[in-house]
């Protein structure tokens, strides 16, 4: 049962219609989603489903690699196999992600440009974001003109876009692999963000559309026994 993942066509698609395939007790599975799994260091989307009139919270969404499951407070009702259902998302909290998710990839992008650092792992939550350098120091020079790079990217105005190369095509590509370490998924298409000024970045999170919705990027104070953690975490304004 592969789930079609409309998050990744339009991320700004508030509401859909998906049709139930599968579910099982709260769990829950349709043809297309546009619920955000956990995964890549973004959390899940919550919002809600209604299937006959009736509301069902959902409170956490994963993936088991083909499928999307929506998790929800109540149990569904049996005979929601092959019901038509709306799906509605929390927007305030996925456009928070979003602008956070397009953030850490302008800082982890520069980083790599000016430093030579690659990212490790991120994490994105509803009110700060991190991303981790593998970086064997760094100082807060090197932070201040980092924040001040991406500073410059976010109000630059400047769109993002996305595009796909195979996954032999992107491991035959050097830049590539030394920016993802040669941490490449098992996915027959590789998704790609495009943004001038930065390099490409593989990513299959949910991303703004242009660096003017991300606001200003804040370096909150991240010191361990007077060093600089290579963790850097981050606000917006």
């Amino acid at each position: 049962m592969e789930t079609k993942l409309l998050y990744l066509e339009d991320q700004y698609q508030k509401e859909a219609r998906g049709k139930a395939l599968w579910h099982e007790f709260t769990d829950l599975i349709l043809d297309q989603t546009i619920f955000y799994p956990t995964s890549e260091g973004q959390p899940n989307d919550r919002g809600k489903v209604l299937i006959d009139g009736n509301e069902y919270i959902i409170v956490d969404t994963w993936s088991d690699g083909e499928s999307i499951h929506l998790i929800s407070h109540d149990t569904f009702p049996d005979d929601i196999n092959g019901k038509e259902v709306q799906q509605i998302l929390d927007w305030d909290v996925r456009y928070l992600h979003m602008r956070f998710r397009t953030a850490l990839k302008i800082l982890s992008g520069l980083a790599y440009k000016m430093f030579g650092a690659t990212m490790r792992i991120n994490q994105t939550y509803d009110d700060q974001a991190w991303v981790d350098l593998e970086l064997d120091e760094i100082t807060k020079e090197q932070v201040d003109e980092l924040f001040a790079e991406a500073n410059k990217v976010a109000k630059s105005v400047k769109d993002t876009s996305f595009s796909y190369m195979s996954r032999d095509e992107f491991m035959k590509n050097d830049e590539m692999m030394k920016i993802c370490k040669g941490r490449v998924p098992d996915y027959e298409q590789i998704r790609i963000l495009n943004l001038e000024g930065i390099p490409d970045q593989m990513e299959f999170g949910t991303n703004v559309k242009n660096t003017e919705e991300i606001g200003e990027i804040e370096f909150k104070t991240n010191l361990v026994k007077g060093k600089i953690s290579r963790r850097i975490n981050i606000t917006l304004k």
